[in-house]
């Protein structure tokens, strides 16, 4: 029988078309064009249901979460080159467009996209259907950030490890169990000074209002009925404390107050849940 080939998971689709979504906004944060067909069929019957079942400001909402953090981490791969930095890592890249988008910033950088074998082969096939070339800048890294050894994966790809990097790791630490976090936040954080990190972290219900606190419990049965059960959420002082134990040397924290005030000043309607939050760490 031939191979069936997987697809993306549940929260990479999502994502995906979270951006689309917002990308149809008046004023969007990001305009990924490429998200709603990197998602392929999955993410079409996702978008059509969505557009469906959610009233317009509603969907809205749901798509500013997903753009608004994507927004964040691109700013902040942008200073990082202003700042010199020429490598970018990309842990559990998933669908994540920016290589094949953002031109401005993808040629000044080697990017290596992190994330499981079989998802990286959906991904460059479905790339090759729209017809958007691979840059040469771009190594795939096919290994699993849970059990495989990440600094072997990188060292394979072409990763310098005498010159600074910034890495991203969004919408991952919540999939991982703490000793597979703490093997990479080490790692990272024994990357060249000026090395820095970008992460996201889900904070448990007990840090957050009544009706985020019903979403999150949603969320986390919507995927854990994929497969895809979140193991590790966290506290922002235990975050913060987890990272400066790593060998961080500085962070500083973003949850929807600072993004909301960041991005959509002039929006005082606009709300985020705060179930996510990002942290940025330097070495």
């Amino acid at each position: 029988m031939p191979e069936v080939e997987q697809g993306p998971g549940y929260t990479a689709t999502l994502a995906a078309v979270g951006r689309a979504v917002h990308a149809e906004s008046e004023r969007p944060l990001v305009a990924d064009h490429l998200a709603l067909g990197l998602a392929g069929e999955a993410g079409a019957t996702l978008m059509a249901q969505l557009t469906s079942q959610l009233p317009e400001p509603s969907r809205q909402s749901f798509g500013l979460a997903f753009a608004i953090r994507t927004r964040f981490v691109e700013d902040v791969v942008e200073a990082a080159i202003q700042d010199g930095i020429g490598q970018y890592v990309i842990l559990g890249a998933g669908l994540d467009s920016f290589a094949y988008r953002r031109s401005d910033l993808s040629g000044r950088l080697k990017i290596f996209e992190v994330d499981r074998m079989e998802s990286q082969r959906w991904k460059r096939r479905r790339l090759e259907e729209m017809g958007v070339g691979i840059p040469a800048s771009v190594a795939f890294v096919p290994l699993d950030a849970e059990k495989d050894d990440l600094r072997a994966g990188l060292d394979r790809a072409g990763f310098d490890p005498f010159a600074p990097a910034i890495v991203s790791a969004i919408a991952l630490t919540q999939y991982l169990a703490q000793p597979a976090i703490e093997r990479i936040l080490g790692l990272v954080a024994s990357f060249v000074p000026g090395s820095r990190l970008v992460a996201t972290y889900v904070v448990p219900a007990a840090e957050l209002s009544e009706m985020a606190a019903a979403g999150l419990a949603w969320t986390m049965s919507q995927a854990e009925e994929r497969g895809e059960r979140f193991l590790s959420l966290f506290r922002p002082v235990e975050f913060d404390e987890l990272l400066m134990r790593s060998g961080f040397s500085r962070v500083e924290e973003s949850g929807s107050r600072e993004l909301l005030q960041m991005y959509l000043a002039d929006r005082p309607d606009a709300q985020l849940t705060g179930i996510e939050r990002l942290a940025t760490a330097w070495v």
